[in-house]
């Protein structure tokens, strides 16, 4: 009796061998993806250049007019690794420029094949790409324009001054300075905790890239973290991925925090134990009636904290652990009294103090005559005090001062001087570029703080003056204050008197305004239509704001239109995009975007 052997018993014969050797094969492989499995496994533990090498490598096998996709986002994942050697860097531009040519997309082919020759100039393959697909044959003989050679560092320096709208526009170039781009866009970052769910995604997905990117991380220099309004429900998700990511940022030197105090606690207890070098701290807990323990940090140079109520013990020892390397200090509680001893105010070159200056203060005194470092005061107070004595005897002090703002919250005094005195002490300052006088009510200003034409008057001195906000003074016409704006002002910012019809107010306005004014702002106007009322009386600025509404200012057809800011960006980033306009000195400067 004759048997058929099984193919899987290895009996059968040298005739039915061949017949069955391909299932054979197939039966003694486990998985038809271990090949695949096996090549992620082996290329796990190779540096970032060697995946960059295997991956070039492997796109050598793909056909370029069916590829192009594949080909656009491995080669860009290649360019994005800091340390890629010139000679990989320039066969992935070579390549993602043939499978552009295989498209028909020319210029972008010819811009990666010029980014090659800045690598390789001498690559036979670029310069054969080149003449072929780029220069037509009646002027390959003609010299090939490049960019300049410059070294990273010039670049960097370079990109250093560009705003971020111009920086997300470089990240899409194929040179160097699309990833110097990207390190500096990505020194600041937000986080937007517990808010919706779009920001709230992008805060998780930035978090997963500081934790699992070593490089990314280390290019972080500022962090800012929000979690809006008062909401009660916890955050110990996001805190414990925060505290994952906190140890990563081995460069990181400026934190912002606005949240609840406790959970800002949490927060700043992680930054305490692994962060010991940081240079820059702004708190601002949005239920401020806490009692904020604050961390033993002892190197701030940049101090901000603002809130609305709790005791002043806490925050007065921060300040005495710190009192010899402040050096920007920004303080907001309209229930505290100015911390004259807490401080060192001949260390500071910024001060920012909102509070009360109670009847017996000499805080101004203090100021003036030890803040000879001083380039910076902003003072909002609830004024209790007589302060135009202390002016009128420290007229002549800080020498540096450029930005200088005098703002009253509220007043229990009857100081007739007051302005007068502050007039005289600004006068003839040529390099102030900044000034803020605005008062709760120019009626009641004039009788009781002599808030006056006097006040005015002094502004012609001002030569340097690049941004004005102010109340206008009851005695001073609409049509001759603008005259008296001296005339490098490019932003004006001016408050409501008493109830005015706003379109022939800013009517009388236009004639007198500074010829190079790019930014207005109008507070406390009643305005229906801010299209008209821009129109009107300001049709020459970029920018406009009405209240807390931003808007950027176009003609079309012969007519302004107005085209209102996304809240996200005025809440958040407001003075960046005020500088992409040539707006950044419209508004003073937040705390929250360190130096």
């Amino acid at each position: 009796m004759h048997h058929r052997a099984h193919p899987g018993l290895g009996l059968s014969s040298p005739s039915s061998s061949s017949a069955t050797q391909t299932p054979t094969r197939s039966m003694n492989v486990f998985n038809p993806k271990i090949l695949d499995a096996s090549i992620r496994d082996v290329t796990t533990g190779l540096s970032d250049e060697q995946k960059a090498d295997v991956l070039l490598y492997a796109m050598g096998h793909l056909k370029l007019e069916r590829s192009r996709t594949l080909i656009e986002n491995a080669v860009q994942s290649c360019l994005s690794i800091s340390k890629l050697p010139p000679a990989d860097a320039a066969k992935a531009r070579l390549m993602r420029a043939k499978a552009r040519l295989a498209a028909g997309l020319r210029v972008g082919a010819r811009q990666d094949i010029q980014a090659a020759l800045e690598l390789q100039p001498d690559n036979p393959e670029a310069v054969a790409l080149m003449a072929e697909h780029v220069v037509s044959p009646e002027k390959q003989l003609v010299k090939l324009h490049r960019t300049p050679v410059f070294s990273t560092e010039i670049w960097r320096e370079i990109a250093s001054w560009l705003p971020p709208r111009d920086l997300k526009s470089l990240l899409q170039v194929p040179h160097v300075l699309s990833r110097i781009a990207s390190e500096l866009l990505f020194q600041r970052i937000d986080l937007h905790l517990a808010s919706e769910k779009r920001e709230s995604q992008r805060s998780a997905d930035i978090l997963t890239r500081i934790i699992t990117d070593a490089s990314f991380a280390s290019h972080v220099k500022t962090l800012r973290v929000y979690v809006p309004g008062r909401e009660t429900f916890p955050i110990t998700f996001q805190t414990g991925m925060l505290s994952n990511a906190l140890p990563k940022l081995t460069n990181l030197k400026h934190v912002h925090c606005a949240m609840r105090w406790k959970d800002m606690y949490s927060i700043l207890r992680i930054l305490e134990t692994i962060i010991h070098r940081l240079t820059g701290l702004s708190l601002m807990p949005s239920d401020g009636t806490g009692e904020l323990r604050f961390p033993r940090f002892k190197h701030i140079m940049q101090f901000c904290y603002h809130s609305t109520g709790g005791a002043t013990t806490q925050v007065n020892d921060f300040l005495i652990q710190n009192k010899t390397s402040i050096r920007h200090l920004s303080l907001h509680n309209p229930n505290w009294s100015f911390p004259t001893e807490a401080i060192s105010i001949r260390h500071l070159t910024t001060l920012d103090f909102q509070g009360t200056f109670p009847a017996d203060s000499r805080a101004f005194a203090e100021i003036l005559s030890n803040g000879h470092q001083l380039e910076s005061l902003r003072l909002e107070c609830i004024l209790e005090c007589t302060a135009s004595k202390q002016f009128r005897e420290f007229a002549d002090a800080l020498p540096f001062l450029r930005h200088f703002a005098f703002s009253l919250m509220g007043y229990r005094v009857n100081d007739h001087d007051l302005f007068p005195a502050i007039a005289e002490f600004l006068k003839g300052r040529t390099s102030l570029r900044t000034l803020q006088l605005t008062v709760p009510s120019a009626d009641w200003a004039l009788k009781r703080l002599g808030y006056d034409a006097t006040v005015w008057g002094v502004l012609p001195s001002l030569t340097s003056l690049r941004s004005l906000t102010a109340t206008l003074p009851k005695d001073v016409a609409a049509a001759v204050a603008m005259w008296l704006v001296p005339r490098g002002v490019q932003a004006l910012s001016l408050q409501a008197l008493t109830p005015i019809n706003t379109l022939e107010f800013v009517s009388q306005l236009r004639a007198g305004l500074p010829p190079g004014l790019k930014y207005i702002g109008l507070s406390h106007f009643h305005i229906e239509d801010p299209a008209e009322v821009i129109e009107q009386g300001f049709p020459m600025v970029r920018v406009a704001r009405i209240d807390d509404d931003y808007y950027t200012v176009e003609r079309l057809n012969g007519k302004i239109q107005l085209d209102e800011w996304p809240k996200g960006r005025t809440q958040y980033n407001a003075r960046d995009w005020l500088e992409c306009y040539g707006c950044g000195e419209a508004e003073w400067r937040d705390p929250t975007q360190f130096l």
